[in-house]
Order: C-alpha cells, then sequence, then structure tokens
C-alpha cells in the first residue's frame, strides 16, 4: 500500500493543472499523477495525434494563464491553428516548468475506486512491467481528471468472416495512420463529428484517394463547422463566444443578474420582444456561417448542412482548421458524403447499407464517439451514484417529479427554452425532422455535479472533485480556474450554502445543460459555449475574485471586450499571498 496526500487520476490537460495548483500552494506535499497511457496528453498523447491534426483554437487561446505558449519556442504564430504535436510538446514543457513530472506514474490503470472510511483506497495495476503488478494506493484527496474520451463506442454490424478491410475507432486512427493514409485507398468513416472530418480530410488529401462520410439518419446530422471568423464583421469565433455581449444570448441560470448583464439578460429572455432579438440572433449566425462555407451552392455540400439550428451547437461546434479548403474536397467527389446506416459487412471488400447501396472500402474508421462514464469499478456499491456519475439507471418517483419540477422552472424563466424550435429541421427527410434518436436512452442522466465539480453528497466530506467533466471552448481557462477553485475546497476555505440548496442548484444548472445542448453533450455532461464566461465567473465568486476584469465606463467596456486566458494570469499568485497573509485589495 503506498500513501499519497493527493492522487490525480489522468495526465491530461485538466490533471496536470491541477497537480500544478496544488503542488504550488503545497510544495511539501506527495502527490500522484496516474495514467493508463505511456505518457501525458490525454486526448495529445502521442499515441492519440496524427499528422495535419489541429486545435480548433488558434494561438494565444490554448494555453495555461500563467504559462503563455512562446511563439518562437513553440513555432506557432498568432492567427495560426496549433498543430497536435505543439500542444503536446508545450504540455510537457508546462509540466516540466511546474515542477510536476516527478509525480507521474504512467503506465498505471486505476480499475477500482474504493471509499474506505474517511480515505480512498484505488486498486492500480502497472503495465509497465510483465507480468502486471498489482497494487493499492491509498489518499485522503482525490481528483478525477479522465475526460470524457476514455472509453470508445463501437458500433456492432453484421461482419462477414471474410470481410477484408480494417475497422477501427478513431481513436486507433493515429496507430493505423501509415496504413490507412496512402494513394489509391477508399476508406469509409463512420460519423458526423469533427473526428469524422479530420480523418475523412486525412485520407482525401491523399493521391488518388478518397473517403465516403456515413450519417447516421436518425442521429444529430452534420455538426456545424464555421470559419475562424464569422459574421459580416469577420468577427473571431472564439472570441466572440468569450464576449459577454454575445453570452447574453443564451438564457443562463447561474449568470449574474445584477447592473447592465442583468438588465439586458432581463429584457433579451424575459420579454416577447427580446427572444425574438435572441432567435434572429443565432439566425443569423447560423445563416452567416453556412453561407461562408458556401453549403447551398452545391447538391453535395448541402447534404453537410447542420440539420439542427446554432443554438442547439453546443460542443458539436467546430472551426475549420485545415490548411486547404474541406468542402472543395466534397465538391470534387473527393470526400463522399452519404446518409445511410451500414446493414452488413460482406465478402471481400464490400460495405451493404440499409438503403440496399453498396460500397467497397479499404478501411473502416469507426468516428462513432465515447461511450458515457468510465472504465473504473466503485465500492461499495452506491458509490458511483453517490459521486454523481452519469447513469441510465431507471429514476424513482420522487426523482422523476423533482426533475420535471426543475425543468418546469427553467422553462418558466427562461421561455426560449421551450419556444425555440428542437427538431431536425433541416433533416433531408421530413418524416424524421421531430423524431426522437432512437440511440438515446431517455433514463439517461447527466453527472450531477455541484459547480460541475464536485457530487453533493460528498460536499463536506472535501476530499474528491472531478476535474473536466464537461465540454468548454477555453479549456485551459476552465482547467486553471477549476484548479483554483478545488484547492480551495480541499483546504477548507469555500464556505457553502445549506445542503438542501446545493442540491437544488445541482439540479438546476445541471438540468438546463440537459435541455439547452441538444445537439451537443448536454444530456451527458455539462456542455458550456456561450455559458462560459458566466461559469468562471461564478467559480472565481466563490474564490472571492470578481469575474469582471474589463471594468469601463459603465460597464460597456465589460459588455463588448473579449476575454483570453491572459485575462486570468497571475490568480494563483493571489491566492498563494492569501495562504502566506499579505493579500492586497489591488491583488483581487
Amino acid at each position: 500500500m503506498e500513501d499519497a496526500e493527493l492522487v490525480i487520476i489522468g495526465a491530461g490537460m485538466y490533471g496536470l493543472t491541477s497537480a500544478s495548483t496544488y503542488h504550488r500552494l503545497h510544495p511539501e506535499a506527495k502527490i500522484l499523477i496516474l495514467d493508463s497511457s505511456p505518457a501525458i496528453g490525454g486526448p495529445w498523447a502521442p499515441h492519440r495525434i496524427f499528422p495535419g491534426l489541429k486545435t480548433n483554437n488558434q494561438w494565444g487561446m490554448y494555453a495555461h494563464p500563467d504559462f503563455p505558449m512562446d511563439e518562437e519556442k513553440f513555432g506557432v504564430k498568432k492567427g495560426e491553428h496549433i498543430p497536435a504535436e505543439k500542444v503536446l510538446e508545450y504540455l510537457n514543457a508546462f509540466a516540466e516548468w511546474s515542477g510536476i513530472t516527478k509525480f507521474l506514474r504512467l503506465k498505471t490503470v486505476v480499475g477500482v475506486i474504493e471509499k474506505d472510511g474517511e480515505d480512498w483506497n484505488l486498486h492500480c495495476t502497472s503495465s509497465s512491467s510483465t507480468p502486471s503488478n498489482p497494487f493499492n494506493v491509498r489518499t485522503k484527496k482525490l481528483i478525477i481528471a479522465v475526460g470524457s474520451t476514455n472509453k470508445p463506442h463501437i458500433p456492432k454490424y453484421s461482419t462477414s468472416t471474410s470481410f477484408d478491410p480494417l475497422v477501427i475507432h478513431s481513436k486507433d486512427f493515429p496507430r493505423h495512420f501509415k496504413e490507412i493514409v496512402q494513394p489509391n485507398m477508399h476508406t469509409l468513416v463512420i460519423g458526423s463529428g469533427k473526428s469524422a472530418w479530420d480523418v475523412a480530410y486525412a485520407c482525401a488529401t491523399q493521391p488518388s484517394s478518397s473517403a465516403t462520410i456515413l450519417i447516421r439518419p436518425s442521429g444529430n446530422g452534420p455538426m456545424w463547422m464555421t470559419p475562424s471568423h464569422v459574421t459580416p464583421l469577420t468577427l473571431w469565433l472564439e472570441k466572440l463566444v468569450f464576449t459577454r455581449f454575445f453570452g447574453f444570448m443564451s438564457p443562463c441560470p447561474w449568470a449574474s443578474t445584477s447592473g447592465i448583464e442583468g438588465w439586458l439578460r432581463s429584457f433579451l429572455q424575459g420579454t416577447w420582444l427580446g427572444r425574438k432579438i435572441t432567435g434572429a440572433f443565432w439566425n443569423i449566425l447560423g445563416e452567416d456561417a453556412i453561407a461562408l462555407n458556401k453549403l447551398n451552392e452545391h447538391p453535395e455540400t448541402k447534404k453537410l448542412r447542420p440539420w439542427r439550428g446554432a443554438f442547439e451547437v453546443g460542443n458539436g461546434l467546430s472551426i475549420h482548421n485545415y490548411s486547404t479548403n474541406f468542402f472543395d474536397l466534397v465538391r470534387e467527389g473527393r470526400i463522399n458524403i452519404v446518409i445511410d446506416e451500414i446493414e452488413s459487412l460482406e465478402e471481400g471488400r464490400e460495405v451493404r447499407m440499409k438503403s440496399g447501396e453498396k460500397i467497397k472500402v479499404d478501411a473502416v474508421v469507426c468516428a462513432t464517439g465515447w461511450e458515457v462514464g468510465n472504465t473504473f469499478k466503485f465500492k461499495p456499491d452506491g458509490l458511483e451514484r453517490e459521486l454523481g456519475m452519469p447513469s441510465t439507471s431507471p429514476l424513482d418517483n420522487d426523482e422523476e417529479k423533482l426533475i420535471q419540477k426543475t425543468e418546469e422552472e427553467l422553462y418558466t424563466r427562461f421561455p426560449y427554452l421551450r419556444e425555440r424550435d428542437t427538431g431536425r429541421t433541416h433533416h433531408p427527410d421530413p418524416s424524421l425532422r421531430y423524431t426522437q434518436d432512437q440511440a438515446v436512452d431517455k433514463n439517461q442522466q447527466p453527472y450531477r455535479l455541484y459547480r460541475f465539480i464536485v457530487p453533493p453528497a460528498m460536499l463536506q466530506d472535501r476530499s474528491v472533485a472531478i476535474a473536466g467533466a464537461l465540454m468548454c471552448l477555453g479549456s485551459f481557462s476552465c482547467a486553471y480556474i477549476q484548479s483554483l477553485w478545488i484547492t480551495s475546497y480541499f483546504d477548507g476555505t469555500l464556505n457553502f450554502a445549506s445542503g438542501e440548496q446545493i442540491r437544488a442548484e445541482t439540479l438546476r444548472d445541471t438540468q438546463y445543460c440537459a435541455i439547452r445542448g441538444a445537439m451537443g453533450y448536454g444530456r451527458t455532461l455539462p456542455d458550456l459555449v456561450f455559458d462560459s464566461l458566466p461559469y468562471f465567473d461564478v467559480l472565481l465568486g466563490d474564490l472571492g475574485f470578481t469575474g469582471k476584469r474589463k471594468g469601463g465606463l459603465l460597464g460597456l467596456r465589460e459588455c463588448v471586450k473579449s476575454y483570453g486566458p491572459e485575462d486570468y494570469r497571475g490568480l494563483l499568485n493571489v491566492v498563494e499571498k492569501r495562504m502566506l497573509g499579505d493579500e492586497t485589495k489591488k491583488d483581487i
């Protein structure tokens, strides 16, 4: 049995940032960072990336606030999307800079998470030795930072024993990159999210090669792909998302209700005229993206018009970060778009669709996403539910009534949530536009976490937190602010309201995400885009900071100036000074 003061499961961005903050504030503490992979990085680990893969974020928007990405050192310039290998290089540099590499325990699989009195007992195996070596780690404080992409969803198809092509999940695409991405290949890519587009682009840009993107008719359809700059004013989309004025167009239950922000939100969400303006904003934003991509100008690109409106997008949103125009490949027939489902994988290279169409392929890549939850087992029984993990277990009558009551309160406060068109209004089959996705479990419940971090049932324990259990465009800023909140929570310096209020706010906020993110991930975890800044404000407010950091006459600068990681720089220094007893008002 090995002991540590803090154990963090996951060496991705959230795990590394949590370790960096805790180590800075508790330099003598023994920390362990456990990860099953042979390298740090999470989705940016070496085995998860491939040539040409880039971030949706441009330089300046994907960096730890206290460790900016130096243009010269990392070879990425303003206005450029960051290549995957540069993200990995940056994360390794960040780990070195923050002094946490000594805490890394890679190739370590956590099989069981057990609550043993006041301690957490982790049942682990090490894959660095043969045979694998089982061991236990005990800790008082636990951070689960495994994200939402650790358990691939692989559909099952009727498959002939003589079907020759390779069939893999997109997570294994980097490992098979050289087998698949070569001349004279045709790859079938199943899925309509960004990973599907990335795989198809990599394949179709090879000489004499092509790809087919297969979109499931019963699903959410093509994602929203936008240029990096949108609207007639050519506004940088990432910055637009992190501008308060545009955030007012989203009904957000945790947003401030005071001052000019409160007045504008009340007008836009609480009045008939305001809701008309809100609806027009989302329509203009969506139609602008469609026009910029020229989707309606070719019969094949028309198939990539999103089925749901822009309001529904969540993190089903992506940014065109390719070296050449993706849609040109569609217009040229290098990328085919098929709306159908697979019936069977047949003899030789043939894939039969439910429509009867047959496609000959050289490889099949299932960009079909990730299963809800994680790979851990929990002890004792019931611990998983106590931890607020996503669940498909049937609800009892009281739980159903409470959720219904919460939804009605949200609809009453924000009528636009009910009034908006929630159908797949641009589905090519009119009969399917208002049907439910058959793959969605009606019992699916999302993470139920206070502040999207801590299970309400364990709030007073101050022993466990779940970092990064959400989707957010400003991921590094979010990881940084969450890490400050989690460390202060563990240290006992955060004060909380009554248990009943905690449970009510948790249900309100998580159920809002389920209603809000129809096209994104809201049914399983918070899917924040335009609601990100208010979320940061709430966490900072808990910590005694102001979230509004722009100033300006009558708050106008605050409304129209966009936020980035640089706006949160130095908060860790202030928290450290507080611990040492020499904080000043200027620091806040």
